[in-house]
């Protein structure tokens, strides 16, 4: 019985001692402020919005060590499949992949109560002195639209007859192409339609002003993989409610980066 107690003892301290594995969060490698700072590897202090509200998420459900990786758009969806990275944020979208793991309601179909939602909004030259009750979607009919490279929503945009130029890697580049007549408009995806306006003044100044209408709304959340779900189904299914719950506190976290 002694022997017995001993051995249960040991075990008991054997998984005390196991190390709780790293979980790898992946997001886009890309400036776009104020929700991703910095561009390549290197996750640059402040990270940006995106990645405050992603390490608050961490804290408050996941309880092992977190890595942020960055990494191009393209490669983060073949990451999350092959098992390097567990999380990464996916923008809806009408092909979204089927070897990713989101959250469903009780019919099975995509659960947008437990999604942060956002909204595409559109920048546009102050001197083409649009009317600010512009209806927008209806205006960029036959028009260029510049959108990120990647942009989930490019497609939907080209069948609602809009010309997309998605050839530029960041926000910088495609206000590049505004200011030189290339494209008519840029497209990004933002939290409250007025996420940006601060920043959008402060880097751009009267140059550039954002259409008040969206273009549309759309939702974000964090896929996983089949393998981790299986795994970890219930840390998941508190990531994706914890982040629906507290995305009015995306408000607080902006007010540190708009007063840069």
């Amino acid at each position: 019985m002694r022997v017995l107690f001993a051995l249960l003892l040991c075990c008991a301290a054997v998984a005390q001692a196991a190390p709780c594995p790293t979980v790898r969060i992946g997001y886009i490698d890309q400036a776009r402020p104020p929700y991703w700072l910095g561009s390549g590897t290197e996750i640059p202090d402040p990270p940006g919005l995106g990645v405050d509200f992603l390490r608050a998420t961490a804290a408050a459900v996941i309880p092992c060590p977190v890595q942020l990786v960055r990494m191009p758009t393209t490669r983060l969806r073949v990451a999350l499949q092959a098992g390097e990275i567990d999380y990464v944020p996916i923008e809806e979208r009408a092909d979204l992949p089927s070897e990713i793991v989101l959250p469903r309601d009780r019919n099975g179909a995509l659960d947008r109560s437990r999604a942060v939602h956002t909204n595409i909004i559109v920048l546009v030259r102050a001197a083409d002195q649009l009317s600010p009750d512009v209806v927008t979607p209806r205006y960029f009919q036959g028009r260029v639209i510049g959108v990120p490279y990647g942009a989930p929503y490019a497609d939907a945009l080209r069948d609602a007859g809009i010309r997309v130029d998605d050839g530029a890697r960041d926000l910088e580049r495609n206000i590049g192409k505004l200011r030189l007549n290339r494209v008519d408009g840029v497209a990004l995806t933002v939290g409250a339609v007025t996420d940006m306006d601060q920043a959008i003044a402060e880097r751009y100044g009267n140059d550039v002003v954002r259409l008040r209408m969206p273009l549309f709304s759309s939702n974000i959340w964090l896929a996983t993989n089949p393998a981790y779900y299986a795994a970890h189904r219930e840390q998941v299914e508190a990531a994706w409610t914890w982040m629906a719950t507290h995305q009015t506190d995306l408000a607080a976290m902006l007010a540190k980066y708009s007063r840069k």
